[in-house]
């Protein structure tokens, strides 16, 4: 079930944040009229058509459409959720939202207190790796050519090795040994003495979507096994589903539409050090579908990058086949025999890597010149065939997978039916007819063209009166016009879907009203749309974007004014229609 959250407290937050500065952190914005433009961060163009209108608290692409508040730009361009969106704002302000974001108050205080025990492990391990306990650290880090300042921004920590170093200093911190052993900090070892689950190695903090600490990983230092750890499995840590880096790099993702993934926590830093701020690393597992979703939110292409030896060739071939189920596009860079994206940029600039990353090929084209490299002949082709198909049958996009089939059969020089047969045969069996509601159009608004005039009719749009009509009943702040509307229309009957929708919360806001503190329309429709869809949201914001244009003027008047039109419109269609079956019956 989704988190209530108080609506004075998503205002008080949307109030108190400037939608221009949260903004400028994604789009260069200059000033035009009491607006700012900039290019649009959803779609590609040259010429800017995306704009904020600080007063409102709004933007509106003039380009692609897009449109909203700040919570449904980060919404948007990040891929979060309302509460996640909500709560990255919240943290600037020092508003903690974290008892709206969970069921109970019993679980609260359980989150709350894990990630206090979290950040105070990473607060003690980053003081060690930058007192004396950390100079060995250091220097195998240094020698790896990774600078303090990469470091820092990734809060790279070092836990000694003595076993009781950790609980004593989360002690300190007011950390009990009790919660310690539940958040896995610690273990219980002999005669129930507690120990450090991770000893002497260098920490990576692993971050979630909200910029919380919910794991770690640690490399040993020098000698033993395992090589890397990772915190246990628990509710606030899941390898499958966190991406190391992901809180920071998420901007430049959404920013340039493409991700770099990478196998290993150094890995990542050593991108970040070189200029490529994309870039994301598994935690210790191998690539999901449900890490590619997350990826997808802002993305749609990924370039994976692993090691240049045997098993991080065969590591890149599963982690595009996921990828790929998990709509993504994958590419995948090839490394020299022996290097890691680390190793290969020590020494480099990132032009070398650029130019693997430019020549990466598609995942078909990877499994072709495999086969071709391992000199097995055919032996080698039908297995990388055989692949292939099973990695297109898991695409569940149907369209998607048509097109890949028809990729799969140029690039293997194969019949298309032959493999669109064999894609068939590997694919889920579909559903029954009627098992799933029809997709509606995404956007909304381009669900339902404008009806065509008749011949010999008045050429009227009806979607276009109606948004004239509901964009008075918007701008008029004392809500006469939209009681108007009301008055006049009480069935939502309005060509496009946001319309109707639209109408309902305006009936929700008079019943509001007459109970008493209702705000004016646009802001109570304002207060209440992210629980709707872009195409709501595009709607609004194109509404409100044209209130200028009827800021003036006698609201009421107009919405009645409309409304005649649009019931002579019907009317002159409905004897259309009587002419047309009369004339019909008589040819007969």
């Amino acid at each position: 079930m989704s988190p209530v959250l108080p609506k004075d407290l998503v205002a008080r937050i949307k109030e108190e944040t400037d939608i221009a500065a949260v903004v400028r952190e994604y789009v260069t914005l200059r000033a035009a009229g009491t607006n700012l433009v900039g290019l649009c961060p959803f779609h590609r163009e040259k010429t800017p058509s995306f704009n904020v209108n600080p007063h409102r608290q709004i933007y509106k692409c003039f380009g692609c459409g897009e449109g909203g508040d700040v919570i449904s730009f980060l919404m948007k361009l990040q891929g979060l959720s309302f509460p996640e969106a909500l709560e990255i704002l919240a943290r600037p302000l020092d508003v903690d939202l974290a008892r709206f974001l969970v069921d109970n108050d019993e679980a609260e205080g359980e989150r709350q207190a894990f990630f206090r025990a979290q950040e105070s492990a990473a607060a003690l391990w980053s003081e060690a790796y930058w007192g004396r306990e950390g100079a060995e650290a250091r220097a195998y880090l240094e020698g790896r050519g990774f600078g303090q300042e990469i470091l820092r921004r990734y809060d790279v920590g070092f836990a000694p090795a003595a076993t009781s170093w950790l609980v004593e200093g989360l002690t300190r911190r007011g950390v009990d040994r009790d919660l310690a052993q539940r958040t896995g900090l610690v273990r219980a070892g002999h005669g129930d003495e507690p120990f450090a689950y991770f000893r002497n190695r260098i920490i990576f903090p692993v971050r979630n979507i909200a910029q919380r600490i919910a794991g770690f990983g640690g490399r040993i230092l020098g000698e033993g096994e395992p090589k890397y750890l990772n915190s246990a499995e628990g509710p606030y840590f899941s390898k499958r589903e966190l991406l190391y880096g992901f809180a920071m790099s998420r901007i430049p993702i959404a920013r340039h539409k493409t991700a770099i993934l990478v196998e290993g926590y150094l890995d990542q830093i050593a991108l970040a050090q070189a200029g490529f701020g994309n870039g994301v690393a598994t935690c210790g597992t191998a690539f999901t579908q449900e890490q590619a979703k997350i990826l997808r939110r802002g993305c749609s292409r990924v370039f994976v990058l692993f090691d240049g030896d045997a098993a991080g060739i065969k590591a890149s071939v599963k982690a595009a086949a996921a990828a790929l189920a998990g709509g993504l596009e994958p590419r995948i860079g090839r490394l020299p025999a022996g290097e890691d994206p680390a190793s290969f940029l020590l020494g480099r600039d990132a032009t070398a890597l650029t130019g693997i990353l430019e020549s990466a090929p598609g995942y078909l084209q990877l499994l072709r010149d495999l086969a071709a490299e391992s000199g097995r002949g055919r032996e080698a082709r039908e297995r990388a065939v055989k692949r292939a198909i099973e990695a297109v049958a898991g695409v569940p996009d149907p369209i998607r997978r048509a097109l890949l089939v028809d990729e799969a059969a140029e690039v293997f020089g194969l019949a298309r039916e032959l493999v669109g047969a064999e894609v068939a045969r590997h694919a889920e069996p579909p559903r029954a007819p009627g098992a799933a509601a029809a997709r509606s159009d995404p956007a909304g608004v381009g669900a339902a063209r404008p009806l065509q005039p008749e011949r010999g009719l008045l050429r009227v749009d009806p979607a276009t009166v109606e948004q004239q009509m509901l964009a008075h009943a918007l701008a008029d702040e004392t809500g006469d016009a939209a009681e108007a509307m009301l008055d006049l229309w009480p069935d939502a009957d309005f060509a496009l879907e946001p319309a109707r929708r639209l109408h309902e919360e305006l009936a929700a806001w008079r019943e509001q009203r007459r109970l008493g503190g209702a705000p004016p329309p646009a802001g109570f429709v304002q207060e209440r749309w992210h629980a709707h869809d872009d195409g709501f949201r595009r709607l609004v914001t194109d509404l409100l974007t044209n209130q200028e244009a009827c800021s003036t003027g006698d609201h009421v008047r107009v919405v009645r004014d409309c409304r005649h039109v649009l019931e002579q419109d019907r009317k002159r269609r409905r004897d259309s229609d009587r002419t047309r079956t009369r004339a019909g019956g008589r040819g007969e």
